[in-house]
């Protein structure tokens, strides 16, 4: 589908600017959702912002409901608190529709919310929300679902599988940490089939990333990525050595890996991704399906309200 028309962006920004209003919705299962959802309508009732209406939202079947509902009532801001999985649990129902998400991250990694440069404190989020302008973004899709920043295979796939809820609740972004180190010894690698435009690729492999914003937690994957320049970052760690993995994700966490010789990167509108074994999928830190999958690149598909800082890429490739 085409780019949203800069008028048309302009348009919702005026008009939600002028009438100040918001519905919130925020998820209680986030790491922090529970505990700042009061504070964040007394925070937006001091700017002077209207809440049309609040909901703290328990069950995830219920995120879904409370958000269609919104959009079928027609309203156009419609602010989501939650992690990276809140995020993209709700972003098929605002997938090319003049409707603007705001984001307040408060969940564990919050990778979405960082690409776009959104502060990760309360105060600093809804200023961006007030203040902020009205952008769109890609998202990806697997198959027919959206996502709003990265899909994994291998070790981060298989960490998600083991974290407790209780741990990343406590522990925050360490909480990842202490469960890779759980997961490290008994990890093994697979034979990982990358098809991109036609070209078919076969690594040995621990861990295959696709992003659509080029952030994975707290790390970008590729300084030059946006999740508005109309494209798939592909990260792949070519190696079957677990401790050369260990050592790639030492550089990867000190911003490094582009440069370390195990590292492929790719840049598609499209893949296909098929393992030996089969690998669980893990969709923005929730696990979803299996492999095989088709991921695809959703151009534009998505409004949201970003710093007025934000760069906006003029899609050159």
């Amino acid at each position: 589908m085409e780019d949203c028309p800069g008028n048309s962006k302009q348009l919702l920004e005026d008009t939600i600017k002028k009438e100040s209003e918001v519905v919130l919705i925020v998820n209680t299962h986030s790491r922090k959702g529970k505990h700042f959802y009061a504070a964040a309508k007394d925070e937006f009732i001091k700017r002077g912002i209207s809440i049309i209406s609040s909901h703290l939202v328990q069950y995830p079947e219920s995120l879904s409901e409370v958000v269609q509902d919104a959009i079928n009532r027609g309203h156009k801001f419609i602010v989501v608190g939650g992690g990276d999985g809140t995020i993209s649990s709700v972003v098929d129902y605002f997938a090319y529709k003049d409707v603007v998400l705001g984001i307040l991250p408060l969940g564990t990694a919050n990778s979405f919310a960082r690409s776009l440069g959104i502060p990760l404190d309360l105060k600093g989020a809804i200023d961006v929300i007030v203040n902020g302008k009205v952008i769109d973004v890609d998202l990806g899709k697997v198959g027919d679902d959206y996502f709003s920043n990265a899909v994994a295979i291998g070790f981060t796939a298989a960490g998600a599988r083991n974290i407790s809820p209780k741990l990343k609740r406590y522990f925050g972004v360490l909480a990842y940490v202490l469960t890779g180190i759980k997961v490290f010894f008994s990890l093994k690698p697979f034979e990982c089939t990358l098809t991109i435009s036609e070209k078919t690729y076969t690594i040995n492999t621990h861990q295959i990333i696709v992003s659509n914003a080029g952030q994975f937690g707290v790390t970008e994957l590729d300084p030059d990525a946006s999740p508005d320049n109309r494209e798939l970052i592909v990260f792949a760690m070519d190696t079957q050595s677990r401790w050369q993995m260990l050592i790639l994700w030492g550089a990867f966490l000190l911003k490094k890996s582009n440069i370390f010789y195990k590292s492929r990167f790719f840049r598609t509108k499209k893949i296909l991704l098929e393992a030996e074994p089969p690998q669980i999928v893990e969709v923005d830190g929730e696990l979803t399906t299996q492999t095989p999958i088709c991921i695809t690149l959703a151009s534009g598909a998505l409004k949201v309200m970003a710093p007025t800082e934000f760069i906006i890429c003029k899609y050159k490739r």
